[in-house]
């Protein structure tokens, strides 16, 4: 698409709701450890799917939005 120019709408707001609701979730999470409602060891399975994720990009390779 030379030439061309395509905007990706972004709904106003998003970044800043989803930091905040991680932020809540580790609240939570602090709250329930330090109440003894959960071990450590059963809040690391909880969160173990997002440990060790990498993600890697190849710019080259990657398909242009705009």
């Amino acid at each position: 698409m030379k030439g061309k120019s395509k905007r990706v709408r972004v709904e106003k707001g998003l970044f800043e709701r989803r930091k905040a609701e991680k932020q809540k979730a580790r609240d939570d999470d602090q709250r329930a450890l330090e109440s003894g409602k959960v071990s450590r060891a059963e809040l690391q399975r909880k969160n173990a799917h997002f440990a060790g994720m990498k993600v890697r990009l190849e710019l080259e390779r990657a398909k242009a939005l705009w």
